[in-house]
């Protein structure tokens, strides 16, 4: 009698278990979090049920949504790591629907870089074209980051191509271009975080050795890393764990650098509303994220946008105009100790020409900032050819 209460007990507790999951409200932090859509109520329909898939979808939909989740796994994962457990070297390959393949493994997210000769010809055609026009005018300079996978040690480095082939093809098929050799050390450094574990993104720890990079191809004097003030937000989580979808991968969030060297400059942005309507809007070099969400990326200039201007302390009369890929949102902070203005324009979404903004500023430097897979984007070549005049 005895076993048999107790077991109504445990079911009485069980159900109210499920119903306080549907009834309270779902924690708005976990999509946050967890940089992904949480698990919606499945449809409740016949051929759901017979197929099993209803089960399934309510299972996720229950783990998801219950109330506080945030909390319960930061305790599980510290529980975990004081019984000294760490999430498998599970070694996943995920194919996306854009034909990129990332690699799970190691505690890493990682691109799989796959070389596309007649893109890359078009990268060098397009910046050929700037040469060109503007060779005259102002000093070109091109930097390609290599991503995390062209450094990895495990037996997945060879499903990438190699990066460093593409980028001296590159850099030797450009007129009148100096090439910002970052490549060498990111290598010798590569010890150091200098990528995101759960992001495509260099760090800015990574990025500040393209920033070295750039000032030495100028010949110029650079600002030392720990000469900078560092700040760091915990908890991020980038855009290929939400990709790869792995959810055991939150485990590995990722904590965001960024390092100041004096003022926190106003970026002045042109970009559009939710109706494509232009607007005119002001961030900050180092955008911190709102009260009680997970930091972004964003954190870094705000974010991407349109057109963007930002003017320094810096008396010396030099204007750089920037022309970029996100990989250059954690470099242009701390180019803003060497210039007194930056001009930053996204080929992908600016609406004017390079040509407009010579009749408005004169131009010193123009400084192409892409990561290595964007030469294997055919949209990406055009748009910065369709953007110089």
């Amino acid at each position: 009698m005895k076993e048999k209460i107790v077991s109504i007990v445990f079911c009485i507790i069980l159900v109210g278990f499920f119903a306080l999951v549907v009834v309270m409200p779902h924690d708005e932090q976990a999509s946050v979090q967890e940089n992904r859509p949480l698990a919606q109520m499945p449809e409740v329909s016949a051929n759901n049920i017979f197929f099993g898939t209803f089960t399934t979808d309510f299972e996720a939909y229950l783990t998801d949504n219950v109330a506080f989740r945030t909390k319960f796994v930061e305790l599980g994962n510290k529980i975990e790591k004081m019984r000294g457990i760490q999430p498998k070297d599970t070694g996943i390959i995920v194919d996306l629907p854009s034909g990129t393949k990332l690699v799970l493994n190691d505690g890493k997210i990682m691109e799989v870089y796959k070389e596309n000769p007649e893109a890359m010809k078009q990268y060098i055609d397009a910046l050929n074209g700037y040469s060109e026009k503007f060779s005259d005018k102002s000093d070109l300079y091109v930097m390609i980051a290599p991503t995390q996978i062209e450094f990895d040690t495990s037996k997945y480095r060879a499903l990438a191509d190699s990066e460093r082939a593409t980028i001296d093809e590159v850099y030797s098929s450009l007129n009148n271009f100096k090439t910002v050799n970052v490549y060498d050390k990111l290598k010798a450094n590569r010890g150091e975080y200098i990528y995101f574990r759960t992001d495509h993104h260099w760090t800015q720890r990574g990025a500040y050795y393209g920033y070295r990079s750039i000032m030495e191809a100028k010949g110029e004097d650079y600002v030392e890393l720990k000469d900078m003030t560092m700040g760091k937000y915990s908890g991020f989580l980038g855009y290929l764990y939400n990709q790869a979808n792995v959810r055991e991968y939150s485990a590995y969030a990722d904590e965001i650098e960024y390092f100041e060297n004096g003022e926190n400059y106003i970026v002045y942005a042109k970009g559009k509303d939710a109706e494509g309507k232009p607007v005119d809007y002001q961030a900050s070099i180092y955008t911190p994220p709102a009260p009680d969400t997970a930091p972004t990326y964003g954190i870094f200039m705000g974010g991407d946008h349109d057109f963007a201007e930002i003017n320094t302390n810096n008396k010396n009369g030099e204007v750089a105009l920037v022309i970029k890929d996100s990989y250059a949102n954690t470099v242009i902070p701390l180019l803003t100790n060497n210039y007194e203005t930056i001009l930053v324009v996204d080929p992908r979404s600016f609406g004017g020409t390079v040509t407009e903004l010579y009749n408005q500023y004169e131009i010193d430097d123009i400084i192409f900032i892409n990561y290595a897979l964007s030469t294997t984007f055919p949209t990406i070549s055009e748009s910065i050819a369709n953007i110089m005049e």
